[in-house]
């Protein structure tokens, strides 16, 4: 039998309720809400304060899941912490990252307070040009302080700053990205020129900024105020009822229609053109990985303000894969789309007018156009990047023309 872990849940630093293994049944886990825990501390749009507990079978709930490592930064927790926990399952894996994670919500063995995350000089991060690996260093010191999902290497670190308002502990400031170069050469540098292009088509996106090297990327996280204070953050996959493996599971319809059932009223016409952007702008730089989790809200509690989180996550995947389709169904079919079928979706499913879709679109053109211009500036300057940047100009291209007649 697994051993008892009982973690104490904390809202932007409030005890919310105890998530806890059952008694009654092997592989079932609870989480009950402490006595006189108030609205404003839910742990999920989608788990208002009751009284009666929350059970969920095989793996926690899946606002607690959604956070859980994997790929590589799994592996490497597995292997360090092999001997002291020998049942590795998802409670007792929240015990280990739950100090630092994505969003407002925090984990805790009962009476334990939780860590700092040790402080880090980004400048080093981005200037660094050793031929040692400098993200192995970084995934041993912060793998332990990664709440963080995804299979692409990546962890949370805190930027060596002038000191900030203490919320409930000095957390993680940014997410430092890495990748395997044989399989996916020039990762960082093609989510960069992506996020490059989100911004230039007016989409609110997280904030990247690409070492020398290309190694690495270092996004500022955008679940986080000025003041320190994090933001509620729940990706769609949560906001579904789904398990992180069901992050290719639906359509893009389906996170229109989740808008309209979770994003706050004023905000969601903006919304939902944000989400027709965002889609229209994967087509066209031929981002196949556009899942459930890479869409997401944002609020400072539940009862308040929730709106469309910045656009994150965006890479052009056909350079790695020819034949990728799209990650979710757009009007029934998982292949890229052509204008007509993009149209279709936004005045079907986003309720925009044709007006609104051709400003879309065009926005989305100038955008990709720009991040283009942008690669081969890049180049001029780094002739080493020739090779990747002209395919990922290519690629734009390609997904452009696709979508645009």
């Amino acid at each position: 039998m697994a051993a008892r872990t009982a973690l104490d849940v904390s809202a932007s630093g409030r005890r919310a309720g105890v998530l806890d293994r059952s008694d009654l049944e092997a592989d079932s886990f609870l989480f009950t809400y402490g006595g006189g825990c108030s609205e404003e501390d839910a742990v999920s749009l989608t788990m208002p304060v009751i009284r009666d507990p929350y059970d969920a079978m095989g793996t926690v709930h899946p606002i607690f899941e959604m956070n859980l490592p994997e790929g590589a930064l799994l592996e490497k927790l597995r292997t360090r912490f092999a001997k002291t926990v020998p049942d590795f399952d998802s409670l007792a894996l929240l015990a280990i990252v739950g100090r630092s994670q994505i969003g407002r919500l925090r984990y805790a063995l009962t009476g334990e307070t939780p860590e700092e995350v040790p402080a880090q000089d980004l400048t080093q991060i981005l200037a660094y040009r050793g031929a040692h690996d400098l993200f192995a260093d970084l995934l041993e010191r912060y793998a332990a302080a990664s709440g963080i999902s995804g299979m692409q290497p990546k962890v949370l670190v805190r930027a060596a700053e002038p000191d900030l308002p203490r919320v409930t502990h000095r957390g993680a400031t940014h997410i430092v990205k890495s990748f395997d170069p044989r399989e996916y050469a020039e990762l960082a540098a093609n989510e960069y020129f992506c996020l490059r292009a989100a911004q230039l088509s007016g989409l609110p996106t997280a904030k990247g900024r690409l070492a020398e090297n290309r190694r690495v990327l270092v996004i500022e996280r955008f679940d986080r105020r000025d003041d320190g204070m994090y933001l509620g953050c729940e990706d769609f996959c949560v906001l579904s009822g789904l398990r992180s493996h069901g992050r290719y599971h639906g359509a893009y319809e389906d996170i229109a229609t989740r808008i309209t059932q979770f994003v706050s009223g004023e905000q969601q016409r903006a919304a939902l053109t944000q989400l027709f952007t965002t889609v229209a702008l994967c087509c066209a730089v031929e981002n196949g990985d556009a899942h459930l989790k890479n869409f997401a809200v944002l609020y400072e509690q539940p009862e308040g303000l929730v709106q469309l989180a910045p656009v994150y996550d965006i890479i052009a995947t056909t350079p790695y894969n020819a034949r990728d389709v799209l990650a979710l169904t757009l009007g029934g079919s998982k292949a890229f789309p052509d204008r007509r079928r993009l149209s279709d979706f936004g005045r079907r499913a986003c309720g925009l007018s044709k007006r609104q879709v051709d400003e879309a679109l065009e926005r989305v053109r100038c955008g990709v156009e720009g991040a283009c211009s942008d690669i081969r500036d890049y180049i001029a300057e780094h002739r080493d990047f020739a090779r990747a940047g002209e395919r990922l100009v290519a690629t734009f291209k390609q997904g452009l023309q696709r979508s645009s007649t």
